[in-house]
């Protein structure tokens, strides 16, 4: 079994190692995007539901959208962390905070906040990746 747990470990470095496609500054970029854009997703979605619950006109119409729209959102904010947190050089811990702050409403705005501070305190230099001329 150690064995086996080893080598999948192995199997996920690896495949971390592999998902470095942006300099620091177009990763920070786009995982503030992510965060944003699901902050956005929550916001329309709490909205429909209060709105329904005034039981305002057309609020099925409302909902469909505000749900669909915050699924896609929470789906790219998803891909923002997986794609570039190698790039961020973030290790396992700041990457499964990033996953789990993005479930509750609005907890993803805090996360890039409190990492925002944490990159100005603590710069960190990260390689470009190698097919990028700086």
């Amino acid at each position: 079994m150690k064995e086996f747990l080893s080598r999948v470990g192995g199997y996920i470095v690896w495949g971390y190692n592999q998902t470095h496609w942006f300099t620091d500054k177009e990763a920070w970029w786009i995982f503030r995007l992510g965060a944003f854009m699901e902050a956005t997703g929550w916001t329309l979605l709490i909205s429909a539901i209060i709105y329904r619950s005034f039981g305002l006109p057309e609020y099925e119409s409302f909902i469909s959208v505000a749900g669909r729209l915050h699924g896609i959102f929470f789906v790219a904010y998803f891909a923002s962390v997986v794609a570039t947190a190698r790039s961020m050089q973030w290790g396992i811990w700041r990457f499964g905070s990033a996953i789990l702050l993005g479930i509750p409403p609005f907890t993803s705005l805090i996360f890039e906040q409190v990492m925002s501070w944490h990159r100005k305190r603590q710069p960190v230099y990260v390689e470009p990746p190698q097919d990028i001329d700086t």
